[in-house]
């Protein structure tokens, strides 16, 4: 049911400048706008463009309803008339019956489809906002992804969850509120979001995400956040999403999976664990998203090594950033160093030193990473007497280091460095038997994770999907698709209406971006059963 107290306070969206006069909130599962409203007359409600109001919504009639306002003493006197449409017009969760005045007061809800209108006073006239479909979403986000490789820039988006009961009808107004263009937010399910910040510096995403919680918890709605940065975090669309969704997690764990212990991959688990057994330096490959950084933490594991697993995504930082971590700094080597600071590889003595994504290393850095792998010593930078280190590398990459050799923009020593022993793990659409078996063991974990009791099987159907797509994503991108199932799934099986079958099935991406005409908002029918009106 639909109430006004179940949509927003009275002073939801004011400001301060606005003028007085009243407004009328449109808002859809998909869309939030804002329309003035005369002080007397009529205002034709519907998806004709020749009605003052309107609105996109496949239940709405071409003139559904009919707005009138007079003025009287002490404000206003509104009500609604229906004009005969197909589906009806709803005030206050009740049918009203055509061609009759149903009086309603500002703030009450009137639910046309899955649209709903509210009459305010001083309203802020806003543009149209989309909340868009994660197909959109992700995209947008790959496509951000292209362009900030391109630029040498950075970007970051958030993943938001709600908790308890929080219809779209009290989230929207407040994401339009606090989130401002260009940056676009998206439907990730029903009590989940996810936003695309774009062109802001990290403290302004920090202040825009402190300021929605705030937003939201005013509203009653308590939620986490998780930010995560390219390329720190990730430089593809499913390790930023993989990233995102970990953040929200109440462990905060950010390893994706186990790597199978399916056939396919046997022989490679028996290379890890003899090359654990000893100090050589492990090389990783394979591309993004099957697993790379899971192999190292089990090398780690299955080692005599009591130290640490200390991680540097060289991708992920500026080129000063990485020879400050990687072998620290002296105090007042630099402007702001105001105190030492220990480097990753001293601080991984009697461990292990993870260098993840190495084939992004900046050239002028590796002679000094080659130098500590050969002599087992660092210098910090200002210091003058290098320390004695005791570390096992293991780095990774998605990139042919050979290639990059030949083309000399990696060295060839350090390359015979780090390739004591190379371990490639093969992408998941070469083993197409553990596929059911990971999808599965993602269902549990998921659900582990968030004290989820009951463990949903999957469909015949949904598995058929999963089977046959090349998942080129990975292992990374099968557990955000099971994720995502399971945050849009409440019963005890997961059918393929679950899954992202828009690009599961033979869909091109360029049909994906015809929906920043529309297409791309969600699903009106799924929308309007997430926030509990009938589509009549």
């Amino acid at each position: 049911m639909i109430t006004h107290t179940t949509l927003m306070d009275d002073e939801d969206l004011g400001g301060p400048d606005e003028p007085p006069g009243p407004h009328v909130l449109v808002m859809s599962p998909d869309a939030f706008s804002s329309v003035r409203l005369p002080t007397s007359g009529t205002v034709n409600v519907g998806r004709s463009s020749k009605c003052a109001i309107r609105i996109e919504d496949p239940l709405a009639s071409r003139e559904h309803a009919r707005l009138h306002v007079s003025a009287v003493e002490g404000g206003l006197a509104l009500s609604i008339e229906d004009l005969g449409s197909a589906n009806g017009t709803r005030v206050r969760d009740v049918v009203i019956p055509p061609g009759q005045l149903a009086p309603f007061v500002p703030g009450d809800a009137i639910a046309i489809g899955s649209t709903v209108l509210m009459v305010q006073q001083h309203r802020p006239a806003v543009g149209t906002r989309r909340l868009w479909s994660h197909a959109y979403f992700e995209t947008r986000l790959t496509d951000e992804c292209e362009r900030a490789l391109g630029a040498g820039a950075s970007f970051a988006m958030a993943r938001v969850r709600l908790t308890g009961t929080a219809p779209w009808t009290r989230v929207l107004p407040i994401l339009v509120r606090t989130i401002p263009l260009p940056h676009l937010f998206a439907a990730y399910g029903p009590l989940d979001y996810e936003i695309l910040f774009l062109e802001t510096q990290p403290n302004e995403v920090k202040r825009q995400v402190e300021l929605l919680a705030s937003e939201l918890r005013v509203a009653g709605l308590e939620s986490r956040h998780g930010v995560a940065w390219y390329p720190r975090d990730g430089r593809s669309t499913d390790a930023l999403l993989a990233r995102g969704n970990a953040l929200l997690r109440p462990t905060a764990a950010v390893s994706e999976a186990v790597v199978s212990p399916q056939v396919g991959m046997e022989r490679l688990r028996a290379l890890a664990k003899r090359a654990a057994a000893s100090n050589i330096s492990v090389l990783v490959l394979g591309e993004t998203g099957v697993g790379k950084d899971v192999l190292a933490r089990e090398i780690h594991r299955l080692s005599s090594r009591s130290g640490p697993l200390v991680v540097l995504n060289c991708a992920g930082l500026a080129e000063t950033l990485i020879e400050t971590e990687l072998f620290g700094h002296e105090k007042g080597a630099f402007t702001g160093a105001a105190r030492a600071k220990v480097g990753l590889l001293e601080a991984g003595n009697g461990g292990t030193v993870f260098l993840d994504e190495v084939g992004e290393m900046p050239l002028s850095l590796q002679p000094r990473l080659l130098r500590a792998i050969e002599a087992r010593e660092v210098l910090p930078v200002g210091a003058v007497k290098p320390r004695p280190i005791d570390v096992r590398f293991i780095a990774a990459t998605n990139r042919d280091l050979e290639a990059e050799v030949a083309r000399e923009t990696f060295r060839r020593d350090l390359f015979f460095r780090l390739n004591g022993i190379t371990l490639t793990i093969p992408p998941l659409r070469e083993r197409k038997d553990e596929i059911a078996a990971l999808a599965e063991t993602f269902v549990a974990d998921v659900c582990r994770e968030s004290g989820r009791e009951s463990l949903p099987t999957i469909s015949a159907e949904a598995m058929g999907y999963i089977l046959d797509y090349d998942w080129p994503g990975n292992i990374r991108e099968l557990k955000n698709v099971i994720e995502r199932a399971l945050v849009l799934c409440d019963g005890d099986e997961i059918t393929p209406q679950f899954l992202p079958l828009d690009k599961m099935s033979d869909i091109s991406p360029a049909s994906l971006r015809l929906e920043e005409s529309g297409a791309g908002q969600m699903r009106v029918a799924e929308a309007a059963s997430w926030s509990g009106i009938s589509a009549d």
